[in-house]
């Protein structure tokens, strides 16, 4: 579920961060905001290690058809993991495209957020879905569509919305474009969408 707030101030730091780029953590005396920061120096006390965070700067890369996307990133610790998270912004908050990449915290960072934008490249110039005749969108020649199951506003979550080319479709939308292949089988396969190292 989405926060309808865009900023937060870090209970730990003061600092104000966007709300995607921080964690929202059990305090004594309710829930608290730690930016992304504060957060991985925290997790690495936990764990009794030395763990340098890394911000990295907005980037806007371009798709097939020429549309630039604008990408920022979050350097989260899970334990002695670490994981790079580029989302897509629009309008002050995540919408369209989100990529990740794993990998250990004695990893070298900047190599990790090299083959993760390596990642981004290539799935930006892939298409799965095109304009169509009779429904806003169809499926292209490949019959394949690869997205990301998110959170529909619309359904109060009781359905999901599809992401796919970056583009949020409804539930029922995906499903008109499904009608055009009416009495075919399908393989729904559903996996982790992070890069692997």
């Amino acid at each position: 579920m989405k926060s309808n707030r865009i900023n937060e101030k870090c209970s730990n730091c003061g600092c104000e961060a966007p709300s995607y780029d921080g964690v929202y953590v059990q305090g004594e005396y309710g829930n608290k905001f730690l930016c992304s920061k504060c957060y991985n120096e925290s997790i690495s006390e936990l764990f009794g290690f030395k763990f340098n965070h890394l911000a990295f700067h907005p980037i806007d890369m371009a798709d097939t058809d020429g549309i630039e996307h604008n990408f920022h990133f979050q350097t989260r610790l899970f334990g002695e993991n670490v994981a790079i998270r580029a989302l897509e912004i629009k309008k002050g908050e995540p919408r369209g495209y989100e990529f990740s990449i794993h990998g250990d915290v004695q990893d070298d960072l900047f190599q990790l957020f090299g083959k993760l934008v390596e990642h981004i490249g290539r799935e930006l110039h892939r298409k799965h879905i095109e304009p169509g005749d009779f429904t806003r969108y169809s499926i292209t020649d490949e019959d394949t569509v690869r997205g990301r199951i998110a959170w529909d506003d619309e359904t109060g979550g009781m359905l999901p919305c599809l992401v796919i080319d970056g583009k949020e479709l409804s539930w029922e939308e995906f499903g008109r474009m499904l009608m055009t292949y009416e009495g075919f089988h399908f393989k729904l396969e559903i996996f982790e969408g992070h890069e692997k190292v």
